[in-house]
Formats: C-alpha cells, sequence, structure tokens
C-alpha cells in the first residue's frame, strides 16, 4: 500500500476506498473485480497497482485511514480509575459501537478477519502498549487482545448489533481476563 505523500496519490487512494465502500453495499465483496473497482474510482489499473496490491489492501486502507482502527492505546494516567486492559476494553467497545455498520459489512462479505489484522497492527505497531514487555511477548499479546477484540466484534455483528458500549467494555473484560474460566 503507497504510505507517502504525494497529493494526487493520497486523492487516488481516497477515491478507489470510496469506491470499494459504495460498491461493497451494492453487491458481494467477492464479486467485485479490480477493473470494477478501478472504473467506479475513475482511475487506471495501473494507478490502482501503484497505491494497492490487492482489493484486501483497500480495505485495510479503509479501516486504517477512514475508520480509524487504534484507538489511542495510552494507558491511563497517574490517579486515573482502571488500568490498562479497562482502558483497552472501553476504547475498542467505543471503536465497535461507533463502527458498527462496516463491522457488519465486513462480517456479511466474510473478510472480518482484515479487522483482526488491522486491531493487531494497530496494537503491535503502539510504543506505549506493553511498553514493558519484550517484543516477542508484546507481539503475542497483541494477537491475543486483537483476536479476542475482532471475535467479540465479529459476534456482535452476527447478533444484529444491539450491545450498549457498556456491555461490550464489561464483557471484553471478562472474556480477556479469563474470568469465566
Amino acid at each position: 500500500m503507497y504510505c507517502g505523500s504525494n497529493k494526487t496519490a493520497l486523492q487516488s487512494q481516497r477515491q478507489i476506498a470510496r469506491a470499494m465502500m459504495a460498491l461493497i453495499q451494492e453487491k458481494p465483496y467477492a464479486q467485485i473485480t479490480v477493473s470494477e473497482l478501478c472504473r467506479a474510482a475513475g482511475i487506471s489499473r495501473q494507478t490502482f497497482y501503484t497505491l494497492f496490491t490487492s482489493r484486501e489492501n483497500v480495505v485495510v486502507f479503509t479501516l486504517q485511514a477512514q475508520y480509524c482502527d487504534s484507538p489511542e492505546i495510552a494507558l491511563p494516567g497517574e490517579g486515573e480509575r482502571g488500568g490498562a486492559l479497562e482502558w483497552l476494553c472501553r476504547a475498542y467497545s467505543e471503536y465497535i459501537l461507533k463502527n458498527r455498520r462496516l463491522i457488519k459489512l465486513l462480517v456479511d462479505n466474510r473478510i472480518d478477519h482484515l479487522l483482526y489484522d488491522s486491531f493487531f497492527e494497530a496494537m503491535d505497531s503502539c510504543d506505549c502498549f506493553m511498553a514493558q514487555a519484550d517484543s516477542c511477548v508484546r507481539s503475542y499479546a497483541a494477537s491475543f487482545y486483537a483476536g479476542g477484540i475482532a471475535c467479540v466484534a465479529r459476534r456482535y455483528a452476527q447478533e444484529g448489533c444491539t450491545t450498549t458500549a457498556d456491555e461490550l467494555r464489561a464483557l471484553l473484560e471478562t472474556l480477556l481476563t479469563g474470568r469465566l474460566l
């Protein structure tokens, strides 16, 4: 995926992302071709492949750039109530609720694994996520938490998106701490 600063390229990326979101609301993701996406975005295939490697890459871009899949994973400040896990659960439950339409779209099109990938990347690349742990442990933890949160988001979409942010937060905390075992 293109990560430079060329304004024309960045504008083209946004056009492609908007076209993908419009198309995926009209028809199943599996039926959307790169050619169709290029026509809808008003760009050439060459431009598409200069900016993205695949259709999945467009969805990942959309998650990262337009839906901000990376809530600030900062630890609570001195004297604030709760710990890092509580904060993480609160931030992601709010994200899930705020982006429920997109998550439902991903689940319905069987590409919700991209949500996991996005969550993992956000956590694994954040310097403040488990800053004291060695990089191997951090990656395993990011994978574990991203998987748990993505699975809860998937179930939330499958159940009709009716749970409140507080209920989601409490559920995430209970599951991720292992209190049910």
